[in-house]
């Protein structure tokens, strides 16, 4: 059977092929309260992840995660962006326990994630994911019905098999699903349909955090936008708090509160989204946005910034700084000593000896 069409929901201001992040207009609604008696809900602390085996570990062990240190607040969206290789996606499972890190902490409301006994199950329950590819996340052997009842199951949170239809159906209309279509398999269904059955499973716990990887690099433009719509919808309803990683610069902008950019296993720059991207602090920022497309033309002049060299190995990064082998900034200090994150003003830091700093 052929895959029913997506429904049309373009982003408002947005043509229909156009990228969601093309407007100047957010989806993202008011950032949380970021005062000091606002408790994180997710919090990572010195986060470390290395792997080996595999042909780019034969010099050692590929650094994937180095240090990283993020907070999550209830009812925000924090984007991650970087570079393929980067680290986002491993960060991703270590913020969910898919993963357990070689060192530092990630913590629900105070509460570690990891225990001798593995990450507990009321925690699991509060903290999801959406995975990057719709198709291979879902199970081509069960029904729409069974994976998204599955948590249901697993947390025992319907008393019975009727229940469990019922919110199976409420979850499906939720994210823009007819229940009738819920004994379906996978297959028949559209790439953007088959990411709506994987937030409606996210959502079937009632998570309070959902990690989003790279949730919409698999699905065409104009579906990209109504996936993110939804994502957005869903945050101001529900009041779910999202960590979406993505490496594509229009997207993160479109829906976060705060961003993080990655390089080299490592945040380079962090701070609400605005002033990133109106006033990059890093080097590193300052390339990646300069090689977005535009979509104004009268902005297609901008000087482009162009990187010297290859970025280095995960397997043996460079000492100091891990971006000053390509960076036009870079002095000895830069090779010497490694920079860490550091307000510029307000809650914008970067991780520079020279960051641009405000005013």
């Amino acid at each position: 059977m052929a895959p029913s069409p997506e429904p049309a929901a373009p982003a408002p201001g947005s043509s229909p092929g156009s990228s969601p992040g093309s407007t100047a207009a957010s989806t993202a609604g008011p950032a949380p309260g970021q005062g000091a008696g606002s408790e994180p809900v997710l919090r990572a602390t010195g986060l470390h992840k290395s792997y080996r085996g595999g042909m780019l570990s034969r010099g050692g062990a590929v650094r994937a995660v180095a240090g990283v240190d993020l907070e999550l607040r209830a009812g925000e969206t924090l984007g991650i962006v970087g570079e393929s290789g980067c680290g986002k996606s491993t960060l991703a499972r270590m913020l969910v326990g898919l993963e357990r890190p070689d060192e530092g902490e990630v913590t629900f409301r105070g509460r570690p994630f990891f225990t001798r006994g593995g990450v507990p199950r009321d925690i699991r329950r509060r903290v999801q994911m959406v995975f990057q590819d719709p198709l291979t996340s879902l199970n081509p052997r069960m029904t729409v019905h069974d994976i998204v009842a599955e948590p249901l199951r697993v947390h025992r949170l319907s008393p019975n098999a009727r229940a469990m239809r019922e919110r199976v159906g409420e979850l499906l209309t939720l994210v823009g699903l007819s229940p009738d279509r819920m004994s379906r398999f996978p297959h028949e269904f559209s790439g953007g349909q088959r990411q709506r059955i994987g937030i409606a499973r996210a959502l079937a716990t009632e998570p309070d955090v959902i990690v989003c990887d790279e949730p919409v690099s698999a699905l065409d433009m104009s579906v990209q936008a109504q996936v993110v719509n939804l994502f957005a919808e869903l945050q101001r309803t529900l009041g779910v708090a999202l960590v979406f990683i993505a490496h594509d610069l229009a997207v993160v902008r479109h829906v976060s509160h705060r961003v993080g950019v990655m390089y080299l296993g490592r945040l380079a720059e962090v701070g609400p989204a605005a002033e990133v991207y109106g006033a990059p602090a890093h080097p590193y920022t300052m390339a990646l946005l300069s090689a977005a497309p535009v979509p104004k033309p009268q902005l297609r002049g901008r000087s482009r910034i162009m990187l010297a060299g290859d970025p280095p190995s995960p397997v043996a990064p460079p000492p100091g700084c891990r971006f000053h082998t390509r960076c036009w900034k870079a002095t000895e200090r830069c090779a010497e000593t490694e920079p860490v994150l550091e307000s510029g003003g307000g809650a914008h830091y970067a991780a520079c000896h020279y960051a641009e700093r405000a005013s």
